[in-house]
């Protein structure tokens, strides 16, 4: 099946926690899936775990395949693994941090993780840990975690910024440790340098709570991860939905009965909110040009492609120009790095 908006159907009617088992069968019944496509959908929403709990908890393990079920449990049990590792993980970060005075607030899959927002632990899956750090502070931090141990990740850019770039940026150069199993990020800021405002580092660490580790209000929380997929990660450009994302947001609104007026009176959480409306009951629907377009891409795979290709691609062209051109000018390793590459292009 290339309708991948089929595909769309499925995960968030598993997902949803308004949805019981009933919406599952009806769509199984109705159309002949490829368990690999949606494998594929899922591994890169990283949602897997999720999809498998979700599975579990409204009956319906009997309806997939053995091996496709078998599958989904191990990535599920070795997820769990790891994010108990990765609190422990905190737990040692934390520490290290209060002794040296440093304030800091999680954000993110850890914030969610650490708050226990889940009922298992195994549900979240995360890549690393994001850490807001109090303006002043953040360099202290970073100097801090290399003297425990932890060393820079090689990453695209570095060799052409110093250290005081990254002190402008949204978050400092990813910190990794041998004996540890998730790389830290130091956030300056929430959001890159156009979006600042919407969610400023001061206001976030001042409204932190304390919940087994230091976390967002869950205001802040719900804010960050709609602003963080539909502006910092372009979904708003791509006109997508991340199930990851939309699964937090699930679990927030369940959780906190009070934030769903967050998706009526914020500007961008409205534009998020009517991505997710043709899929998840709970959030209020707003059908608009946005969600007509999402549908047509999800069913067109060819349109699919030209619109990441012309429109996304040349959106993003034109918002990293200007920073390109500065480094560009600024540093001379760079400069050599772009003409070799023309060069070799001619």
């Amino acid at each position: 099946m290339k309708d991948t908006l089929r595909y769309y159907q499925l995960i968030s009617a598993l997902l949803d926690p308004a949805k019981d088992g009933a919406s599952v069968r009806q769509l199984l019944e109705a159309y002949a899936f490829q368990w690999e496509r949606l494998v594929y959908i899922g591994s890169n929403s990283l949602v897997i775990p999720a999809l498998y709990l979700q599975i579990q908890r409204k009956g319906l393990k009997a309806l997939f395949p053995e091996d496709l079920t078998d599958y989904m449990e191990e990535i599920t049990r070795a997820n769990r693994e790891r994010n108990l590792a990765i609190l422990q993980q905190m737990e040692q970060l934390s520490k290290c941090f209060a002794e040296a005075g440093i304030v800091h607030v999680y954000l993110k899959g850890a914030a969610m993780i650490g708050g226990s927002y889940y009922q298992d632990t195994a549900e979240r899956m995360l890549r690393d840990i994001d850490i807001l750090i109090a303006p002043g502070d953040q360099m202290k931090a970073y100097q801090l975690l290399k003297q425990q141990g932890y060393v820079e990740v090689a990453a695209e850019g570095l060799q052409y910024k110093t250290l005081s770039d990254y002190e402008r940026a949204k978050h400092l150069p990813a910190l990794c440790h041998p004996q540890e199993i998730a790389t830290v990020e130091l956030h300056n800021h929430l959001h890159n340098t156009f979006q600042r405002e919407r969610l400023k580092t001061a206001e976030v660490i001042g409204n932190a709570i304390e919940a087994g580790f230091p976390i967002p209000a869950p205001g802040d929380l719900l804010r960050h991860n709609i602003y963080n997929w539909h502006i910092n990660d372009f979904g708003g450009i791509k006109l997508d939905i991340h199930f990851r994302s939309a699964y937090d947001t699930l679990v927030l609104l369940q959780k906190e009965k009070g934030l769903k007026s967050l998706l009526h009176t914020d500007g961008v959480a409205r534009q998020y909110a009517a991505l997710l409306s043709p899929f998840f009951d709970g959030v209020p629907a707003r059908f608009n040009w946005r969600v007509a377009l999402m549908k047509a891409k999800l069913q067109r795979p060819r349109f699919n492609q030209l619109w990441y290709r012309v429109v996304f691609g040349s959106i993003r062209f034109f918002q990293i120009l200007p920073s390109r051109l500065r480094l560009f000018a600024k540093s001379g390793v760079y400069r050599k790095r772009v003409l070799q590459v023309l060069q070799k292009g001619r």
